[in-house]
C-alpha cells in the first residue's frame, strides 16, 4: 500500500480533527466499553484472530474501523455516521482515501493513547492482502509492551526529557504534558519524525520537539534531567527492519544509550528503559550495565526489574520463526549464544539514576510483581539511595517499623527417625516485588515485633533481651539487616513506605 508522507497533515486542520475525536468519544473507555475488554490494548490489532467488528453505529465505529482495525468502510455508512463536512476534512488531512471500488480507507493508523490521539503506519493492507512493511516502518503505540513503558514513565514538574527510539513520539508527549518543561524525541528514522510532528500538532502541544538524531547524535550539548528508551532488543544474526533489531545479541542499541548517559544526564537526573539483555556464565546484566558506564559508573545507581526470564535459543527461534528456514540457521543461534556465553535472557525495567556525589552507589535486580500494573520503581531508587547513606542506622533506631500483611513465612520440616524437624525457612510475599528468599528462625520473631508502634531500637532491644542476638551487637549491623528487609518489601518504615498502589 502506497503512502505519500507529503499528503500527512497537508491542509493544517489539526483542531477539527482533534474535536471530532474527542467529540466522537473515540477514547480508550470507548474501545474497553464497546468491545468488552479489560484494557484498551486488549484490542486484536491482527484481523485474523478478532472476531467480526459489531455493526456500525456511532461516529467512534466509524472511527475504530478505520484508524484502527485498519478496514475500509462503505461510502453510505461513512458520509452517514460522519457526514460530508467531517470526510472532506479527513480527506484534506491525507487520513482518508477511496478505492477504486468506491469504498474508503486510512492510509495510516489512529488511535486514542490515554489522552493522546497518536497516528503511526499501518500494520495491514485494507484489502487483507499481504503487507509488506517499509524498511523505517514507524510501529504503533497501541500496543500492549507500549502502554507497559508509558504505565512506569517518570514524572518531574519542570523537568527537561528525552525519549529516544522514540517512533511516534508517545513518551515524550505524554511527558510534556504532563509537566515536562520541555520535552524531545530523537529517532534515527525520518519517518518516525515525520509522525511525531504530526502527533504533536494534533494533540496541541507546544513544548516538544522531535528530531532525526542517531542515539544522542544531534543532541551533543544537551543534558536531561529524565531520559527514556523503549530500544529495539531482538537479537539478530541478520537485521531486518531499522527498528527491529537490537544487534546480534539484542544489546548494541541499549547498551550505545547507556554508554551516553554520563554526557547527558544530569547530575540527580534518571533514565528509565524498558528492554531486555542477556546473563552471562561470567556477569549478570545489571553488572554489565555498570561496565558500560565505563570511568564515570561510579556516579550511577543501577536497577533492574526483571518481568520475564527466557531461554534465549527458545526466543530467538520464535522471534525469527517467519525467517529461519533451516537447521543450519538454529545451529547458528545456538552457536552465538554458546560464544557468548548467555544463560538467560531477561526482559524488564532498566533503571539508572546519577548521584555525582554519592559514596556508595547501588547496584540491585527484583523481579516485578505480577499483582500490579505498575512496579514502584521510584520507590525502590528512593529507599536504595537513603540505605547507601551515612544515616541509615539513625533513622531505623528511631523510626517505627511495620512488618508486611503481604508476608509469609515458610517453614519446611521433613520427618527424621519419627519427628518432623525443620530444615529451610523462606520468606516470601509479592509486592511490592515478587521475592523469595532464605531467611533465619529469628526473623519470624523480628518481624512480630514490627507493629508500626516499636522503633528499630525498640526491636534491637527485645531480641537482645530474649538472647536472639548478643549484647554486644552494635546498632549499624542490626540496621543493615533490617534495610536489606525493607528493600525487599518485608519491613516498611514511616517515611519510605511503599506506594498504596497496590492496596
Amino acid at each position: 500500500m502506497d503512502f505519500d508522507l507529503n499528503d500527512f497533515g497537508r491542509s493544517a486542520r489539526f483542531d477539527e480533527v482533534l474535536q471530532l475525536l474527542r467529540s466522537a468519544d473515540y477514547s480508550d473507555s470507548y474501545i474497553c466499553r464497546r468491545h468488552h475488554l479489560e484494557h484498551a490494548e486488549d484490542f486484536a490489532l491482527d484481523r485474523k484472530s478478532r472476531a467480526p467488528l459489531p455493526g456500525l453505529e456511532s461516529a467512534a465505529d466509524v472511527l475504530l474501523q478505520l484508524f484502527l482495525a485498519g478496514e475500509p468502510s462503505d461510502a453510505e455508512s461513512l458520509f452517514g455516521l460522519l457526514g460530508a463536512d467531517i470526510v472532506q476534512l479527513l480527506e484534506s488531512m491525507g487520513l482518508l482515501k477511496q478505492t477504486a471500488a468506491g469504498d474508503y480507507f486510512s492510509p495510516v493508523s489512529l488511535y486514542p493513547v490515554a489522552d493522546l490521539y497518536i497516528a503511526s503506519d499501518r500494520w495491514s493492507n485494507p484489502d487483507a492482502s499481504e503487507f509488506s512493511e517499509p524498511a523505517d516502518i514507524v510501529y504503533p503505540a497501541f500496543i500492549p509492551n507500549t502502554r507497559l513503558f508509558l504505565k512506569h514513565l517518570p514524572e518531574r514538574q519542570g523537568a527537561r526529557f528525552l525519549d529516544l527510539c522514540a517512533g511516534t513520539g508517545v513518551a515524550a508527549l505524554a511527558a510534556a504534558r504532563k509537566g515536562a518543561a520541555y520535552a524531545w524525541s530523537g529517532d534515527i528514522a525520518d519517518r518516525s519524525t515525520r509522525f511525531a510532528e504530526f502527533n504533536r500538532k494534533l494533540n496541541g502541544i507546544n513544548n516538544f520537539q522531535a528530531v532525526t538524531s542517531d542515539i544522542y547524535q544531534n543532541f551533543a550539548e544537551l543534558r536531561f534531567d529524565l531520559i527514556c528508551a523503549h530500544p529495539p532488543y531482538v537479537p539478530s544474526l541478520q537485521p531486518r527492519w531499522v527498528f527491529f533489531s537490537g544487534g546480534t545479541d539484542g544489546e548494541e542499541i541499549t547498551q550505545r544509550i547507556v554508554q551516553g548517559l554520563p554526557n547527558h544526564l544530569e547530575d540527580g537526573g534518571m533514565f528509565y528503559a524498558l528492554t531486555m539483555g542477556s546473563d552471562r556464565a561470567d556477569a549478570p546484566l545489571e553488572q554489565r550495565i555498570r561496565e558500560w558506564l565505563g570511568d564515570r559508573q561510579s556516579e550511577f545507581d543501577i536497577a533492574f526489574l526483571v518481568r520475564k526470564e527466557l531461554d534465549p535459543l527458545d526466543f530467538a527461534l520464535k522471534a525469527h520463526r517467519d525467517t529461519i528456514r533451516t537447521r543450519e540457521e538454529s545451529e547458528r543461534w545456538k552457536e552465538l549464544f554458546s560464544r557468548l556465553r548467555i544463560t538467560s535472557l531477561n526482559y524488564g525495567f532498566l533503571c539508572i539514576q546519577r548521584r555525582s556525589s554519592a559514596a556508595r552507589t547501588f547496584t540491585i535486580r527484583r523481579r516485578a510483581s505480577r499483582l500490579i500494573a505498575r512496579t514502584p520503581w521510584e520507590w525502590l531508587l528512593r529507599w536504595e539511595t537513603e540505605a547507601s547513606g551515612d544515616h541509615l542506622a539513625d533513622l531505623l533506631m528511631k523510626t517505627p517499623l511495620h512488618a508486611s500483611r503481604r508476608t509469609s513465612f515458610e517453614v519446611l520440616h521433613r520427618l527424621a527417625q519419627g519427628s518432623w524437624n525443620p530444615v529451610s525457612y523462606q520468606l516470601k510475599l509479592q509486592y511490592p516485588f515478587d521475592v523469595e528468599c532464605t531467611a533465619q528462625p529469628w526473623m519470624a520473631h523480628l518481624l512480630s515485633l514490627c507493629n508500626g508502634i516499636s522503633t528499630g531500637r525498640d526491636v534491637l532491644r527485645i531480641l537482645v533481651q530474649n538472647g536472639v542476638f548478643p549484647e554486644s551487637i552494635e546498632e549499624k549491623a542490626f540496621a543493615e539487616a533490617i534495610s536489606a528487609l525493607i528493600s525487599g518489601g518485608f519491613i516498611e518504615v514511616d517515611g519510605y513506605r511503599p506506594p498504596a498502589e497496590a492496596e
